[in-house]
């Protein structure tokens, strides 16, 4: 009986339990992940940034080729491809069964992320042109980096709370003083 009870509180350890909110899967046994990896997910990040960074002047350059709303819609045109493409990868081809059941418990903002995305390439692509893609990006990520650490002080949409200390003001300052340089010079 003992060693039934240890066999099994060994394999429950070996679960891996994923958010439901977050997955469409609630329990899965799971190995170590790569994004388990600090330095694998920083370079990530930095990947991102770039890409971030990229996208507002590269999607401004389609505009003056194409028109501000056509650049935009083939911008997300593409984006979902790309980003169906990964979602097949994700589940190797075959959707959850449970998909639509829990794509239905999502909370009603959490759906407005495609928004979202369409007001921030709307928006390169109309301000880069003006202030160029450093000073636009500048503001973009100083906006980012300041509503973010207001997101974990209230736990805005679910995120675990994060306490906006003094150290986290004091870098919102020196975030605003950079973004004056960079715009300035």
């Amino acid at each position: 009986m003992r060693e039934e009870v240890d066999t099994q509180a060994a394999e429950l350890a070996s679960i891996k339990i994923v958010s439901r909110q977050s997955s469409v899967r609630s329990i899965k046994p799971q190995k170590m992940s790569i994004l388990d990896n600090v330095v694998f997910c920083t370079i990530l990040c930095l990947i991102g940034g770039v890409a971030t960074a990229s996208q507002g002047a590269v999607n401004s350059k389609l505009g003056e080729y194409t028109g501000q709303g056509l650049s935009s819609t083939i911008v997300f045109c593409m984006g979902a491809i790309a980003s169906c493409i990964y979602f097949l990868i994700e589940v190797r081809g075959r959707p959850p069964t449970n998909l639509l059941i829990m794509m239905a418990k999502a909370p009603w903002w959490s759906w407005s992320g495609g928004v979202i995305g369409a007001i921030f390439v709307i928006i390169t692509i109309l301000v880069i042109p003006q202030l160029g893609a450093g000073t636009t990006t500048a503001i973009i990520v100083c906006a980012q980096l300041v509503f973010s650490c207001i997101v974990d002080n209230f736990t805005f949409f679910g995120i675990p709370y994060r306490k906006y200390t003094v150290w986290r003001l004091l870098a919102t300052v020196g975030l605003i003083a950079c973004v004056a340089v960079i715009a300035k010079f």
